[in-house]
């Protein structure tokens, strides 16, 4: 699958691992996404890095990361996005972070490869829309 459109947001995210007992909340800033998902090992949280410091020492911090967002919304039965935008950036050693929400997909790549990845992706087929400071 090519032709997808994505957008590269500016927004540094960062991506913590909130243990189980922890109570903590990092919300605010510019985020285009933010959230948490929980499982009985923790709770994994996307915030804004420049909370990353407000984190504390028993949350393990990994960042700073760009979004692409997949422009949608996509309907439930599409198949092979994430794989279509995956492969690429694997085949290039671009690490990733994946999340969906109802709408649509996103990809977190770390900030100082954002702009390999919009340029892999677009070789792959795919476009990129990116601000004049994301270029």
């Amino acid at each position: 699958m090519t032709g997808l459109s994505l957008r590269l947001h500016d927004e540094l995210l960062a991506v913590g691992m909130v243990p189980a007992h922890a109570n903590l909340a990092l919300t605010g800033g510019n985020a285009p996404i933010h959230g948490s998902l929980t499982t009985s090992a923790g709770r994994t949280i996307v915030f804004p890095h420049s909370l990353a410091a407000e984190a504390g020492r028993d949350v393990r911090v990994e960042g700073p990361f760009r979004a692409l967002e997949v422009q949608g919304p996509l309907d439930f039965a599409l198949t092979g996005i994430l794989a279509a935008l995956l492969v690429p950036l694997a085949d290039a050693g671009i690490s990733v972070f994946t999340l969906s929400t109802f709408d649509t997909d996103w990809i977190l790549v770390p900030a100082d490869a954002a702009g390999k990845a919009a340029a892999v992706l677009t070789a792959a087929g795919h476009v990129v829309e990116m601000t004049e400071e994301s270029k």
